[in-house]
């Protein structure tokens, strides 16, 4: 499985690199990004049936129609995602704007993971019966509706809008392309950092429920805990920013997930406290994702408009890379430890070690960035 995810997330990788560069001149306004990804929020929607339509599929046709449906879904959501991430740094005038995006982007990402986690009790008790599939397509359904109508209505509302420096620029000779700000490398650490470490706590966590906590209902507290944090901390990290600069927020922000970490790894078998140090690591994982979405748009705010595409497809892809290796490296654990016997004791420590490394990769590099907030020309400022 670890290698079917890590698969997929390299070919991932590569679509959003082609997206962002092959569509630059689509991803240099916000008028034209705006309609592009109301195109891709229909393909998705369309790819997104086609995939969960594979559980009805032939028991000996399921694998190939899977892949198939897979990789089309990924072009789609390619579509609808880089030109997203545009938008961030395209439909915005100001810092404070930019901020605020941020924060509701992670704030409905945090939601949307409680809407997952909300399906999978319905989805495992309809399993073996007919209504699975159903279910699944009545949930897509909805969300395509969700995805279409409000990409539609941000189209219609950027259809004649642009920032001042939304003017479609030639990108210019590959040397001047590859010359990127320092900032730019140091929020692709963090990207790579979140993606491949930091998702290690809620991928282990059903593991750590099943085979160590032995108790479903608290594992499921401690994964909606965690997620409720993200929710929590918007306003929070929003009202701090207000007086504290993004990269020390960020820096606070990793900080307090290496607490709340080591909280849990001392507390795994008190369910109570374990949850309480998930909903502290939640907060944290919220104060980074904020920034490190915010600091990127302004990062790239700075840049030629027609760098936009290419910039966030090299961001987007990273992730995807950061993902790949992170399965990968949680498969491989996985298969060294007896979890289901005598080696349950190691599901805490590898859900407190991996993602801490994450959060001392994030500290670095947010020192960076906060080195480079004392010049007073960076963009980052």
């Amino acid at each position: 499985m670890g290698i079917v995810l890590a698969t997929g997330f390299l070919v991932s990788a590569a679509i959003d690199l082609g997206v962002g560069h092959g569509l630059q001149r689509r991803l240099a306004t916000g008028t034209s990004a705006s309609r592009l990804q109301l195109a891709g929020s229909i393909l998705c929607s369309v790819a997104g049936l086609a995939v969960f339509l594979g559980a009805s599929m032939p028991a000996e046709l399921r694998f190939g129609y899977a892949m198939g449906s897979g990789i089309a879904f990924r072009f789609a959501f390619a579509a609808y995602d880089i030109p997203q991430n545009a938008l961030m740094a395209l439909a915005t005038t100001d810092p404070a704007s930019r901020l605020r995006v941020a924060s509701t982007r992670i704030w409905f990402s945090g939601a949307a993971t409680l809407v997952v986690a909300a399906t999978v009790g319905p989805l495992v008790a309809m399993h073996d019966g007919p209504g699975g599939v159903g279910f699944l397509l009545g949930l897509t359904a909805i969300f395509a509706i969700a995805a279409i109508g409000s990409a539609w209505l941000l189209a219609w509302v950027l259809h004649d809008r642009s920032p001042p420096n939304a003017t479609v620029e030639d990108p210019g000779p590959p040397a001047l392309r590859a010359s990127m700000p320092p900032s730019f490398w140091l929020l692709l650490l963090v990207m790579v950092a979140t993606s491949a470490f930091t998702p290690a706590f809620s991928k282990l966590e059903p593991y750590f429920a099943t085979y160590a906590l032995r108790s479903a209902w608290w594992g499921g507290v401690v994964i909606f805990l965690a997620a409720a944090g993200i929710l929590l901390g918007q306003p929070v990290w929003l009202a701090l920013c207000r007086t504290v600069s993004r990269a020390t927020i960020m820096l606070g922000a990793a900080l307090l997930q290496i607490v709340a970490l080591a909280a849990f790894g001392l507390n795994a078998q008190n369910p109570q406290a374990a949850a309480l140090a998930a909903l502290l690591f939640g907060l944290g994982n919220g104060g980074v994702g904020m920034v490190q979405w915010a600091a990127f748009s302004e990062t790239v705010n700075g840049m030629a408009p027609s760098r936009a595409g290419p910039s966030y497809g090299i961001f987007a892809a990273s992730g995807k890379i950061g993902f790949a290796a992170g399965g990968l490296l949680l498969a491989a654990m996985l298969s060294a430890t007896d979890f289901r016997g005598g080696g349950s004791a190691d599901l805490p420590v590898m859900m407190v070690v991996i993602p801490a490394l994450g959060a001392v990769l994030v500290i670095a590099a947010a020192i960076g960035l906060r080195a480079l907030e004392c010049r007073p020309a960076h963009p980052f400022v």
